[in-house]
């Protein structure tokens, strides 16, 4: 079965190496389509695990939703079929070039039936009754009171109740709020849950792709829980996906957040308050070079605080986490991988605590302090960072306590 899947894919359902774009590709592009071109390669081959390591690196550098749906192709072909879920979760046919569509859709559906549950054993079936000639019930009798031999009883279960489609009640006391894409939630759509919602309400997503119409700025202290990374809330806007501005506290727990698109973008700003961040997923921050701006997965401002703990920062083009202005929050046991410059750094008088946390193949540094910045570092791990993994621009060494971080020393 693996074997024919594989053929069709290679022989009906190649997709064409990358989107037409109406400017240049930036150097993230191309070398995310380079790294896609060769997991292809791979993936024609039969190489689904070289393929599947070369599809990650492409979406590291750049979210190439070829290479997203490759890659879940990838993961199915080795079996792995709760990450092929959740790459799928993140993927659309309309992210693709229109003339490719209707092949990425066939690949999606190929991809689905590789990972497919397995079928549940049968049920026994009873033998059927064949009902005896019913006599004729007098018509001055209420069809209530006929009476019917057991044995020829036939009992019909009601049908399920249909849940009302998106009807939007208001959020507080009354439990969570739920946003189901395809109607069946109280909301279809985030930004009307979030405008519901009213101060310490729970909103669920359901899995799948929550695509925000434009940045979603939040100042009700709610709660945004996913299933895990399989519920991803999509951004294409300029500036933010989400921006938190409020007393808090702001919560995001088991989901994934996630910028597409050329616009430049941090990912999810938290301007001040209070933070509790468990086990989300954090991508796709974009730098807009010349004016020098965007690029983070997180960015925290003012006197934001709290706890993020259990959390990925990977592909975004300048840091995967940036805490500025008095920032001080815990970092406890994340990571931070393949970001442009920095996985984890510090600003101006940015302090907190940062315990556990893992900082990998970083285009600079995993850990950096600068400015008057003075967080505590405890048992962080860096490596593979291209410069080190740690930078202390002011040469402090006091809170560094059993971090495994080489430091970096500018020539």
């Amino acid at each position: 079965m693996r074997r024919l899947v594989h053929v069709v894919l290679i022989l009906a359902l190649g997709l064409p190496a990358g989107t037409a774009v109406a400017q240049a590709p930036s150097e993230e592009e191309k070398a995310s389509q380079s790294l896609y071109k060769k997991g292809k390669t791979k993936f024609d081959a039969g190489d689904w695990i070289a393929a599947e390591d070369l599809f990650t690196k492409s979406l590291a550098v750049f979210a190439n939703p070829y290479a997203r749906l490759y890659r879940a192709a990838s993961l199915a072909h080795l079996a792995r079929c709760d990450e092929s879920r959740g790459e799928l979760a993140r993927f659309s046919p309309d992210q693709v070039a229109a003339k490719a569509r209707d092949k990425a859709r066939m690949m999606v559906d190929q991809v689905k039936a590789m990972c497919a549950p397995a079928p549940a054993p049968a049920k026994a079936v009873a033998p059927a009754v064949v009902e005896a000639p019913v006599a004729q019930v007098p018509t001055n009798v209420p069809p209530a009171t006929a009476a019917v031999e057991p044995s020829a009883a036939v009992v019909v279960e009601p049908p399920p109740p249909v849940p009302e489609r998106g009807k939007g009640r208001a959020g507080g006391g009354k439990g969570p709020l739920l946003v189901s894409p395809d109607g069946t939630g109280d909301f279809v759509r985030l930004e009307d849950a979030v405008a519901k919602a009213k101060p310490g309400a729970l909103i669920r997503l359901a899995p799948g792709l929550h695509r925000l119409s434009k940045p979603l700025d939040i100042t009700t202290a709610v709660r945004i829980v996913g299933d895990g990374k399989s519920a991803v809330i999509v951004g294409d806007g300029e500036g933010h996906v989400l921006r938190f501005v409020g007393k808090g506290p702001f919560e995001l727990h088991d989901l994934s957040v996630e910028h597409q698109g050329g616009r430049w973008a941090r990912v999810i700003v938290v301007e001040d308050g209070d933070v509790d961040f468990r086990g989300i997923r954090v991508s796709g921050g974009v730098r807009d070079a010349a004016a020098r701006r965007g690029g983070e997965g997180l960015l925290l401002l003012g006197n934001a605080a709290g706890t993020i703990t259990g959390s990925e920062f990977t592909g975004n083009a300048l840091h995967g986490v940036k805490l500025a202005g008095r920032a001080h929050p815990l970092l406890d046991g994340n990571g931070a991988r393949s970001n442009g410059k920095g996985g984890i750094v510090w600003f101006e008088d940015a302090s907190g605590t940062a315990r556990a946390n893992t900082c990998t193949a970083n285009g600079q540094y995993g850990m950096a302090v600068v400015d008057r910045a003075a967080p505590k570092l405890v048992a962080n791990v860096c490596v593979d960072n291209l410069r080190g993994g740690l930078y202390l621009e002011s040469g402090r060494l006091d809170g560094l306590e059993d971090n495994r971080c080489p430091m970096y020393h500018p020539k």
